[in-house]
Protein backbone atom coordinates (compact mmCIF):
# COMPACT_ATOMS: atom_id res chain seq x y z
CA UNK A 1 0.00 0.00 0.00
CA UNK A 2 2.83 2.35 0.87
CA UNK A 3 4.50 1.62 -2.48
CA UNK A 4 1.29 2.50 -4.36
CA UNK A 5 1.05 5.77 -2.44
CA UNK A 6 4.62 6.70 -3.35
CA UNK A 7 4.00 5.88 -7.01
CA UNK A 8 0.81 7.95 -7.00
CA UNK A 9 2.61 10.94 -5.51
CA UNK A 10 5.44 10.60 -7.99
CA UNK A 11 3.02 10.54 -10.90
CA UNK A 12 1.18 13.54 -9.53
CA UNK A 13 4.41 15.49 -9.24
CA UNK A 14 5.40 14.52 -12.77
CA UNK A 15 1.99 15.57 -14.05
CA UNK A 16 2.27 18.96 -12.38
CA UNK A 17 5.72 19.45 -13.88
CA UNK A 18 4.58 18.86 -17.46
CA UNK A 19 1.05 20.28 -17.29
CA UNK A 20 2.21 23.48 -18.89
CA UNK A 21 4.41 21.71 -21.43
CA UNK A 22 3.82 19.90 -24.68
CA UNK A 23 4.08 16.07 -24.87
CA UNK A 24 7.83 16.36 -25.51
CA UNK A 25 8.47 18.28 -22.31
CA UNK A 26 9.12 21.63 -23.97
CA UNK A 27 7.64 24.75 -22.49
CA UNK A 28 4.42 25.62 -24.25
CA UNK A 29 3.82 29.16 -23.01
CA UNK A 30 4.33 30.59 -26.50
CA UNK A 31 1.06 31.60 -28.19
CA UNK A 32 1.25 30.06 -31.66
CA UNK A 33 -1.78 32.02 -32.87
CA UNK A 34 -0.10 35.32 -33.84
CA UNK A 35 2.78 33.47 -35.52
CA UNK A 36 0.50 31.23 -37.59
CA UNK A 37 -1.72 34.20 -38.49
CA UNK A 38 1.30 36.20 -39.59
CA UNK A 39 2.86 33.41 -41.63
CA UNK A 40 -0.44 32.46 -43.28
CA UNK A 41 -1.75 35.94 -44.07
CA UNK A 42 1.48 37.81 -44.78
CA UNK A 43 3.74 35.15 -46.30
CA UNK A 44 2.05 31.96 -47.45
CA UNK A 45 -1.22 33.20 -48.95
CA UNK A 46 0.39 36.18 -50.77
CA UNK A 47 3.07 33.83 -52.13
CA UNK A 48 0.46 31.50 -53.61
CA UNK A 49 -1.53 34.42 -54.97
CA UNK A 50 1.59 35.73 -56.66
CA UNK A 51 2.34 32.27 -58.08
CA UNK A 52 -1.19 32.00 -59.42
CA UNK A 53 -0.89 35.38 -61.12
CA UNK A 54 2.60 34.72 -62.48
CA UNK A 55 1.71 31.31 -63.91
CA UNK A 56 -1.37 32.89 -65.49
CA UNK A 57 0.84 35.53 -67.13
CA UNK A 58 3.22 32.77 -68.20
CA UNK A 59 0.44 30.76 -69.82
CA UNK A 60 -0.82 33.86 -71.63
CA UNK A 61 2.67 34.71 -72.89
CA UNK A 62 3.35 31.16 -74.09
CA UNK A 63 -0.07 31.05 -75.77
CA UNK A 64 0.69 34.30 -77.58
CA UNK A 65 4.03 32.83 -78.64
CA UNK A 66 2.28 29.75 -80.05
CA UNK A 67 -0.27 31.78 -81.98
CA UNK A 68 2.15 34.45 -83.19
CA UNK A 69 5.78 33.26 -82.98
CA UNK A 70 8.00 36.32 -83.15
CA UNK A 71 11.20 37.37 -81.44
CA UNK A 72 9.13 39.70 -79.29
CA UNK A 73 6.68 36.99 -78.15
CA UNK A 74 9.60 34.61 -77.51
CA UNK A 75 11.31 37.19 -75.29
CA UNK A 76 8.03 37.90 -73.49
CA UNK A 77 7.63 34.17 -72.78
CA UNK A 78 11.13 33.97 -71.37
CA UNK A 79 10.53 36.94 -69.10
CA UNK A 80 7.24 35.47 -67.91
CA UNK A 81 9.00 32.16 -67.22
CA UNK A 82 11.61 33.87 -65.06
CA UNK A 83 8.98 35.82 -63.13
CA UNK A 84 7.01 32.64 -62.43
CA UNK A 85 10.15 30.82 -61.33
CA UNK A 86 10.98 33.58 -58.87
CA UNK A 87 7.41 33.43 -57.57
CA UNK A 88 7.82 29.70 -57.02
CA UNK A 89 10.82 30.24 -54.75
CA UNK A 90 8.49 32.00 -52.29
CA UNK A 91 6.14 28.98 -52.22
CA UNK A 92 8.63 26.14 -52.17
CA UNK A 93 8.95 25.78 -48.34
CA UNK A 94 5.18 25.41 -47.93
CA UNK A 95 4.53 22.06 -49.62
CA UNK A 96 1.86 20.78 -47.27
CA UNK A 97 -1.93 20.92 -47.29
CA UNK A 98 -3.30 21.91 -50.73
CA UNK A 99 0.18 22.06 -52.26
CA UNK A 100 0.90 18.49 -51.25
CA UNK A 101 -2.51 17.11 -52.19
CA UNK A 102 -2.29 18.73 -55.66
CA UNK A 103 1.29 17.63 -56.25
CA UNK A 104 2.28 21.22 -56.97
CA UNK A 105 6.06 20.81 -56.71
CA UNK A 106 6.02 17.75 -58.96
CA UNK A 107 4.08 19.57 -61.65
CA UNK A 108 6.02 22.83 -61.53
CA UNK A 109 9.62 22.17 -60.68
CA UNK A 110 11.08 18.72 -61.34
CA UNK A 111 14.60 18.93 -62.73
CA UNK A 112 16.63 17.92 -64.57
CA UNK A 113 14.07 17.08 -67.21
CA UNK A 114 14.21 14.20 -69.67
CA UNK A 115 14.71 15.91 -73.01
CA UNK A 116 14.40 12.60 -74.89
CA UNK A 117 10.97 12.06 -73.33
CA UNK A 118 9.93 15.64 -74.14
CA UNK A 119 10.93 15.16 -77.77
CA UNK A 120 9.18 11.78 -77.96
CA UNK A 121 6.00 13.32 -76.58
CA UNK A 122 6.16 16.13 -79.11
CA UNK A 123 6.83 13.78 -82.03
CA UNK A 124 4.10 11.31 -81.11
CA UNK A 125 1.53 13.87 -80.03
CA UNK A 126 0.27 11.30 -77.52
CA UNK A 127 0.91 12.10 -73.87
CA UNK A 128 -0.81 12.88 -70.60
CA UNK A 129 1.07 15.58 -68.72
CA UNK A 130 -0.78 14.85 -65.47
CA UNK A 131 0.74 11.38 -65.06
CA UNK A 132 3.75 10.59 -62.91
CA UNK A 133 5.44 9.14 -65.99
CA UNK A 134 5.68 12.67 -67.38
CA UNK A 135 6.90 14.32 -64.17
CA UNK A 136 10.27 15.01 -65.83
CA UNK A 137 8.68 16.24 -69.06
CA UNK A 138 6.69 19.21 -67.74
CA UNK A 139 7.11 22.28 -65.54
CA UNK A 140 9.49 25.22 -65.50
CA UNK A 141 12.51 23.28 -66.74
CA UNK A 142 10.61 21.86 -69.70
CA UNK A 143 9.55 25.36 -70.71
CA UNK A 144 13.14 26.46 -70.29
CA UNK A 145 14.28 23.73 -72.64
CA UNK A 146 11.68 24.62 -75.26
CA UNK A 147 12.15 28.38 -75.04
CA UNK A 148 15.96 28.24 -75.09
CA UNK A 149 16.53 25.09 -77.19
CA UNK A 150 20.32 24.52 -77.05
CA UNK A 151 22.01 24.84 -80.42
CA UNK A 152 19.21 26.85 -82.03
CA UNK A 153 19.12 30.57 -82.66
CA UNK A 154 16.13 32.69 -81.66
CA UNK A 155 15.22 32.98 -85.33
CA UNK A 156 15.21 29.20 -85.67
CA UNK A 157 13.03 28.89 -82.56
CA UNK A 158 10.24 30.93 -84.13
CA UNK A 159 10.31 29.02 -87.41
CA UNK A 160 7.33 26.95 -88.54
CA UNK A 161 9.39 23.78 -88.06
CA UNK A 162 8.99 24.09 -84.29
CA UNK A 163 5.24 24.61 -84.22
CA UNK A 164 4.79 21.35 -82.29
CA UNK A 165 7.26 22.60 -79.66
CA UNK A 166 5.12 25.66 -79.10
CA UNK A 167 1.94 23.61 -78.78
CA UNK A 168 3.57 21.36 -76.19
CA UNK A 169 4.88 24.39 -74.27
CA UNK A 170 1.37 25.87 -74.29
CA UNK A 171 -0.11 22.71 -72.76
CA UNK A 172 2.65 22.56 -70.12
CA UNK A 173 2.00 26.19 -69.15
CA UNK A 174 -1.76 25.61 -68.99
CA UNK A 175 -1.35 22.71 -66.55
CA UNK A 176 0.96 24.80 -64.38
CA UNK A 177 -1.56 27.64 -64.26
CA UNK A 178 -4.45 25.31 -63.43
CA UNK A 179 -2.69 23.62 -60.52
CA UNK A 180 -1.27 26.87 -59.12
CA UNK A 181 -4.74 28.40 -59.23
CA UNK A 182 -6.27 25.37 -57.53
CA UNK A 183 -3.76 25.53 -54.68
CA UNK A 184 -4.39 29.23 -54.09
CA UNK A 185 -8.16 28.73 -54.18
CA UNK A 186 -7.94 25.97 -51.60
CA UNK A 187 -5.81 28.15 -49.30
CA UNK A 188 -8.04 31.21 -49.73
CA UNK A 189 -10.76 32.02 -47.20
CA UNK A 190 -13.09 32.56 -50.18
CA UNK A 191 -12.35 29.05 -51.42
CA UNK A 192 -11.42 25.94 -49.48
CA UNK A 193 -10.19 28.07 -46.54
CA UNK A 194 -7.19 25.94 -45.65
CA UNK A 195 -5.94 29.22 -44.20
CA UNK A 196 -8.63 28.86 -41.52
CA UNK A 197 -7.55 25.29 -40.84
CA UNK A 198 -3.89 26.26 -40.60
CA UNK A 199 -4.56 29.07 -38.10
CA UNK A 200 -7.27 27.27 -36.10
CA UNK A 201 -6.71 26.56 -32.41
CA UNK A 202 -7.46 22.94 -33.24
CA UNK A 203 -4.19 22.93 -35.20
CA UNK A 204 -2.06 24.33 -32.38
CA UNK A 205 0.64 22.22 -30.79
CA UNK A 206 3.63 20.36 -32.20
CA UNK A 207 2.28 16.89 -32.96
CA UNK A 208 2.36 15.35 -36.42
CA UNK A 209 -1.00 16.83 -37.45
CA UNK A 210 -0.39 20.31 -36.07
CA UNK A 211 0.31 23.35 -38.23
CA UNK A 212 3.75 23.83 -36.68
CA UNK A 213 4.51 20.13 -37.17
CA UNK A 214 3.54 20.31 -40.83
CA UNK A 215 5.41 23.57 -41.40
CA UNK A 216 8.66 22.42 -39.79
CA UNK A 217 8.62 19.11 -41.65
CA UNK A 218 7.80 20.76 -44.99
CA UNK A 219 10.47 23.44 -44.69
CA UNK A 220 13.12 20.92 -43.62
CA UNK A 221 12.27 18.52 -46.42
CA UNK A 222 12.29 21.27 -49.03
CA UNK A 223 15.50 22.80 -47.72
CA UNK A 224 17.36 19.49 -47.68
CA UNK A 225 16.18 17.88 -50.88
CA UNK A 226 15.19 20.71 -53.17
CA UNK A 227 17.43 23.56 -52.06
CA UNK A 228 20.58 22.09 -50.54
CA UNK A 229 20.76 19.02 -52.79
CA UNK A 230 18.69 20.04 -55.81
CA UNK A 231 20.08 23.51 -56.36
CA UNK A 232 23.67 22.92 -55.21
CA UNK A 233 24.66 19.48 -53.91
CA UNK A 234 23.73 17.33 -56.90
CA UNK A 235 25.01 19.74 -59.60
CA UNK A 236 28.35 20.28 -57.83
CA UNK A 237 28.87 16.54 -57.34
CA UNK A 238 28.31 16.07 -53.60
CA UNK A 239 26.01 13.12 -54.29
CA UNK A 240 28.14 11.66 -57.11
CA UNK A 241 31.56 11.17 -55.47
CA UNK A 242 32.74 14.63 -56.46
CA UNK A 243 31.80 14.31 -60.13
CA UNK A 244 29.87 17.46 -61.14
CA UNK A 245 26.53 17.20 -62.95
CA UNK A 246 26.11 20.76 -64.28
CA UNK A 247 23.02 19.96 -66.36
CA UNK A 248 21.20 19.14 -63.09
CA UNK A 249 21.11 22.85 -62.19
CA UNK A 250 17.77 24.55 -61.82
CA UNK A 251 17.14 26.82 -64.82
CA UNK A 252 19.99 25.11 -66.66
CA UNK A 253 18.82 26.25 -70.09
CA UNK A 254 17.80 29.76 -69.03
CA UNK A 255 21.04 30.52 -67.19
CA UNK A 256 19.91 32.17 -63.93
CA UNK A 257 20.34 29.33 -61.42
CA UNK A 258 22.27 31.44 -58.91
CA UNK A 259 19.58 34.14 -58.95
CA UNK A 260 16.91 31.58 -58.11
CA UNK A 261 19.10 30.21 -55.32
CA UNK A 262 19.43 33.63 -53.72
CA UNK A 263 15.66 34.15 -53.93
CA UNK A 264 15.10 30.79 -52.27
CA UNK A 265 17.41 31.51 -49.32
CA UNK A 266 15.79 34.94 -48.89
CA UNK A 267 12.41 33.19 -48.62
CA UNK A 268 13.68 30.88 -45.90
CA UNK A 269 15.16 33.76 -43.94
CA UNK A 270 11.90 35.70 -44.18
CA UNK A 271 10.01 32.65 -42.94
CA UNK A 272 12.39 32.25 -40.02
CA UNK A 273 12.15 35.93 -39.06
CA UNK A 274 8.42 36.19 -39.80
CA UNK A 275 9.15 39.22 -42.02
CA UNK A 276 8.51 42.18 -39.69
CA UNK A 277 6.25 40.24 -37.34
CA UNK A 278 6.19 37.03 -35.28
CA UNK A 279 8.28 34.21 -36.74
CA UNK A 280 10.07 31.02 -35.82
CA UNK A 281 12.87 33.01 -34.22
CA UNK A 282 10.38 34.45 -31.73
CA UNK A 283 9.12 30.94 -30.97
CA UNK A 284 12.66 29.78 -30.20
CA UNK A 285 13.36 32.85 -28.09
CA UNK A 286 10.24 32.15 -26.04
CA UNK A 287 11.50 28.63 -25.37
CA UNK A 288 14.99 29.90 -24.60
CA UNK A 289 13.52 32.21 -21.96
CA UNK A 290 12.32 29.17 -20.02
CA UNK A 291 15.25 26.79 -20.49
CA UNK A 292 19.03 26.97 -20.63
CA UNK A 293 19.41 23.94 -22.88
CA UNK A 294 19.82 25.87 -26.12
CA UNK A 295 19.67 29.45 -25.00
CA UNK A 296 21.48 30.85 -28.03
CA UNK A 297 19.92 28.69 -30.76
CA UNK A 298 17.89 31.53 -32.30
CA UNK A 299 21.07 33.61 -32.58
CA UNK A 300 23.09 30.72 -34.00
CA UNK A 301 20.50 30.09 -36.70
CA UNK A 302 20.40 33.79 -37.58
CA UNK A 303 24.20 33.89 -37.76
CA UNK A 304 24.29 30.83 -39.98
CA UNK A 305 21.69 32.32 -42.30
CA UNK A 306 23.94 35.34 -42.77
CA UNK A 307 26.96 33.12 -43.39
CA UNK A 308 25.00 31.24 -46.06
CA UNK A 309 23.79 34.45 -47.69
CA UNK A 310 27.37 35.74 -47.83
CA UNK A 311 28.58 32.47 -49.36
CA UNK A 312 25.69 32.49 -51.82
CA UNK A 313 26.72 35.95 -52.99
CA UNK A 314 29.84 34.29 -54.41
CA UNK A 315 27.76 32.24 -56.85
CA UNK A 316 27.64 33.45 -60.43
CA UNK A 317 25.43 32.82 -63.42
CA UNK A 318 25.54 30.76 -65.45
CA UNK A 319 26.08 28.45 -62.46
CA UNK A 320 26.95 25.35 -64.55
CA UNK A 321 30.04 27.17 -65.80
CA UNK A 322 31.08 28.15 -62.30
CA UNK A 323 30.68 24.56 -61.16
CA UNK A 324 33.09 23.44 -63.87
CA UNK A 325 35.57 26.30 -63.35
CA UNK A 326 35.33 26.99 -59.61
CA UNK A 327 33.96 23.91 -57.90
CA UNK A 328 35.41 24.85 -54.50
CA UNK A 329 33.33 28.03 -54.18
CA UNK A 330 30.12 26.14 -54.92
CA UNK A 331 31.11 23.38 -52.49
CA UNK A 332 31.57 26.06 -49.82
CA UNK A 333 27.97 27.14 -50.33
CA UNK A 334 26.86 23.55 -49.83
CA UNK A 335 28.86 23.33 -46.60
CA UNK A 336 27.13 26.42 -45.23
CA UNK A 337 23.77 24.95 -46.21
CA UNK A 338 24.63 21.71 -44.45
CA UNK A 339 25.36 23.62 -41.23
CA UNK A 340 22.00 25.35 -41.46
CA UNK A 341 20.24 22.07 -42.25
CA UNK A 342 21.58 20.56 -39.02
CA UNK A 343 20.44 23.59 -37.01
CA UNK A 344 16.99 23.33 -38.62
CA UNK A 345 16.44 19.61 -38.48
CA UNK A 346 18.19 18.63 -35.27
CA UNK A 347 18.39 21.65 -32.98
CA UNK A 348 15.33 23.69 -33.91
CA UNK A 349 12.99 20.74 -34.36
CA UNK A 350 14.14 19.30 -31.03
CA UNK A 351 13.74 22.60 -29.20
CA UNK A 352 10.23 23.05 -30.57
CA UNK A 353 9.34 19.44 -29.83
CA UNK A 354 8.56 18.63 -33.47
CA UNK A 355 9.13 15.09 -34.72
CA UNK A 356 10.67 14.89 -38.21
CA UNK A 357 8.51 12.36 -40.01
CA UNK A 358 10.10 12.09 -43.45
CA UNK A 359 13.01 9.78 -44.23
CA UNK A 360 16.39 10.63 -45.68
CA UNK A 361 19.54 8.67 -46.39
CA UNK A 362 22.27 11.31 -46.41
CA UNK A 363 23.53 10.69 -42.92
CA UNK A 364 22.61 13.98 -41.26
Amino acid sequence: MRLLTVLFLALAMLSSCVSDKDPFGKMNDFDQGPMLENLANNLILPAYLNLRDKTKSLREAVSDYRLAPTIESLMASREALKSARLAWQECSPYQFGPSESNGLAGILNIYPVDTLKINRNIESGEYNLTTLANADARGFQTLGYLLYRPGLSDQELISSALQSDRLYADEVALLMEEVSSAVYDQWSSQGGNYLGTFTSEDSYGVNVGSSVGKLINAMNLDFERNTRDGKIGIPVGIRSLGEPIPHACEAYYAGYSAELFSASIATYYTLYKGADDVGLDDYLQAIEATTTQNEDLSVRIDTQFKALINAGNMLEDPLPEQILNDQVTVQTVFAEMQRLAVLFKTDMASSLGVVITYQDNDGD
